[in-house]
């Protein structure tokens, strides 16, 4: 109950810190009653929280603040309400202010003027009824006492509405502003991509200019590495946050694509064990690299007569992610560190991970890192 990480927004983190007030308030009320033996207030307290309780937890499931917000409204408006008539009408009436004030800032206008409707009008009931029939004549058959009432009640009911216009028009204006940001990104995220794929054609392209086994292989080399930076750049286009990849979505998408491009025939296969993760498009675009570099390394080396298994592992660990890439062919049989290898240690000191690895039972790539969340 009560995950800060869910509370994103400016109208989340406003509800956030009510939430906080509401269950610090109604718990210190709760202990302060008991202690004076007050035992049906505290009851009433009691109470409160556990139905808070399950209107936080069903928010945190569902995401809807516009029904958390009406709950919380008339929790504490029937909480509040009742206080008024136990107490006899004393200065409890006050806390009545609270909830328009609250209600203002989390409500859209129509949705405010609704449920402060019915809100008023029972509150008028609960007044008519103290005034009738209350033995306390301390406030309610006090005339200036009334006639301040009212008035601080209307004006904190007038700011609310003309705050909360103002809320919604400085909203709509943040809103619009920052979908056209949004629809700027995925342009640019876009043509990357799309220039980045051009590239990697010329790249095919030039294979046929060269007669050189070699050349071509350097040159298809070349070109996964290009691709996999542009489906880094794909993704992002497609998804909704421009910021952070999944990392499993981004790793299957990958793999695939090698595999159709540089397995000729089935006699490799790929496991994918992956927890839940976003990183940023410079990690990922490097994990990219070290993906590439090891999977057409293991295609073309590791299985020469037999087939074989390529594993890919991201685990969780209490303060740090582990990422390993291992296969179970030949093994590392040049000693000597070549281009690719460099470009998997560069990538591995950008992500500021440790490297080690094992070249006895197959190859095992094992990358240590701190990831956002560890």
């Amino acid at each position: 109950m009560l995950n800060k990480k869910l509370y994103t927004s400016d109208k989340e983190q406003y509800l956030y810190g009510v939430l906080i007030v509401f269950i610090s308030g109604a718990l210190l009320s709760a202990v302060i009653r008991l202690f004076t033996q007050e035992y049906v207030v505290t009851a009433i307290d009691v109470l409160a929280l556990v139905i808070g309780y399950f209107i936080i937890d069903d928010y945190e499931k569902n995401r809807n603040i516009v029904h958390i917000v009406i709950r919380l409204f008339w929790l504490s408006s029937f909480a509040i309400f009742f206080f008024i008539f136990y107490f006899d009408y004393s200065l409890h009436i006050l806390l009545i202010l609270l909830v328009p004030l609250t209600g203002s800032i989390l409500l859209d206008t129509k949705d405010f003027i609704y449920h402060g409707s019915y809100f008023l009008f029972g509150f008028f009931l609960l007044m008519l009824y103290g005034f009738l029939y209350s033995e306390n004549p301390m406030y309610l058959h006090n005339a200036d006492f009334i006639i301040a009432f009212s008035l601080l009640f209307f004006f904190v009911l007038g700011l609310s509405l003309v705050y909360n216009q103002s809320i919604k028009k400085s909203y709509l204006e943040l809103q619009k502003a920052n979908e056209q940001k949004s629809f700027l990104l995925k342009e640019i995220h876009h043509r990357v991509k799309n220039n980045l794929n051009i590239v990697a054609s010329i790249l095919g392209l030039e294979r046929f200019e060269s007669s050189t086994e070699e050349v071509h292989k350097l040159i298809q080399q070349n070109k996964l590495r290009i691709e996999s930076i542009a489906m880094v750049h794909e993704i992002l286009y497609k998804s909704d946050d421009l910021e952070h990849i999944n990392f499993e979505t981004y790793v299957t998408k990958l793999s695939e694509h090698i595999m159709a491009t540089e397995s000729n025939d089935e006699n490799v296969s790929i496991h994918l064990d992956i927890v839940p993760l976003e990183l940023g498009i410079e990690s990922m675009i490097q994990f990219g690299i070290i993906i590439n570099e090891l999977m057409t390394n293991s295609i073309k080396y590791a299985f020469p007569q037999t087939t074989g298994t390529i594993n890919i592992v991201l685990q969780k660990h209490k303060h740090h992610y582990k990422f390993i890439y291992e296969d179970d062919g030949i093994g590392m049989q040049n000693k000597e560190p070549g281009f690719g290898q460099n470009l998997i240690k560069m990538s591995a000191h950008q992500l500021k991970a440790a490297l080690s690895i094992n070249n006895e039972k197959g190859l095992q790539y094992a990358f240590v890192f701190q990831g956002p969340s560890a």
